[in-house]
């Protein structure tokens, strides 16, 4: 460990926060209450793309100095005051970083508890980075509700005003506030998203913690439809399938379904084919018929998004389109009968 003295201010944020250089790099220099020290000595021996590094932690009597990461970017808050709503693609990108990041927190038994747009950081990279451990804390069994009452305005769960213990889904109702704001610009009392991701950031935010997500890998599994870094290789090859994606029971069967029927009539009629020509005609028709109805209708990829920006606008868009896509499929599928 260096000594503190080896840190030279270069400007001052406020009282307890200022930018420091060592050995011509930057660093954020904090003075942080001592009953959070431990909090930053458990962060100080671990490493997460999407959290932001602690790199010396200075103990002294009545206060303890950390020495973190200076990360170049934008606040997340910056970027919506600028840009303003994000897209669906935007926000389950970034949505899903800050999710691993508290995976990983949430493995070494640490709440954050104040997950808001001033406490996301956005790099040039487009790399998500959790700052600002400063009402964080671990979760222990025998305690009944939290001690100190803390968090932003809006983004802190109930359960953060005394009524019971803050645990992993306290944080999972953060995300899911801060995910209907970057999608609607507004809290979800006040304006709730549409559709299949309404859905999920309405049980994220339940005022019942026993009725929201169990695990922040539960949210970002249903939130963005992607698996994380703990998911066995299996699962994840099995979830880039469509109709595995999203993991719902309905949505598997059917897939299931469609792919014993449709995979082997493809090959039936393709071994009538008299020719490639007439056999490549078969495979496009094919395509028109079923590939393109079921990627619209299922909205892989967020794709109805494109046709239009309404959920309801660009659901029927997606029927219409499917409809004539079928029909003219099947017409050139039984002219080449």
């Amino acid at each position: 460990m260096s000594n503190l003295s080896e840190y030279f201010e270069i400007s001052s944020f406020n009282e307890n926060t200022s930018l420091v250089q060592r050995e011509n790099k930057i660093y954020v220099k904090k003075r942080i209450p001592k009953e959070l020290t431990y909090i930053y000595k458990i962060l100080i021996t671990t490493h997460h793309k999407n959290i932001s590094d602690i790199i010396e932690v200075f103990e002294y009597e009545d206060i303890t100095i950390v020495i973190e990461e200076y990360i170049s970017g934008e606040t997340l808050s910056e970027i919506l005051a600028k840009a303003g709503v994000q897209s669906e693609y935007d926000t389950k990108n970034i949505i899903g970083q800050i999710c691993d990041g508290l995976l990983f927190l949430h493995k070494h038994n640490i709440i954050h508890r104040d997950i808001n747009p001033n406490n996301i950081m956005i790099t040039k990279e487009r790399t998500v980075k959790i700052i600002d451990f400063d009402i964080s804390r671990t979760f222990k069994k025998n305690l009944p509700n939290d001690t100190t009452i803390l968090g932003t305005a809006g983004y802190a769960a109930p359960e953060q005003f005394g009524f019971t213990q803050s645990d992993a889904r306290t944080d999972i109702y953060a995300v899911g506030v801060l995910a209907n704001v970057m999608l609607t610009g507004k809290m979800p009392n006040e304006q709730l998203y549409g559709g299949r991701l309404g859905k999920i950031i309405k049980k994220a935010t339940e005022i019942d913690a026993n009725i929201r997500y169990k695990s922040i890998s539960a949210f970002k599994h249903s939130f963005t439809n992607e698996t994380d870094e703990n998911t066995s290789r299996f699962i994840k090859i099995l979830r880039c399938i469509p109709g595995f994606r999203t993991w719902e029971v309905w949505k598997m069967l059917i897939a299931i379904i469609m792919y014993l029927i449709y995979i082997p009539l493809m090959g039936v009629f393709i071994s009538w084919s008299t020719s490639i020509r007439n056999a490549l005609t078969i495979v496009f028709s094919e395509i028109l018929m079923f590939v393109i109805p079921y990627v619209l209708l299922t909205n892989i990829g967020g794709i109805r998004r494109r046709l239009a920006h309404r959920p309801v606008a660009a659901f029927v868009a997606g029927f219409i389109i499917s409809v004539i896509s079928f029909l003219i499929g099947a017409s050139t599928f039984l002219i080449n009968l």
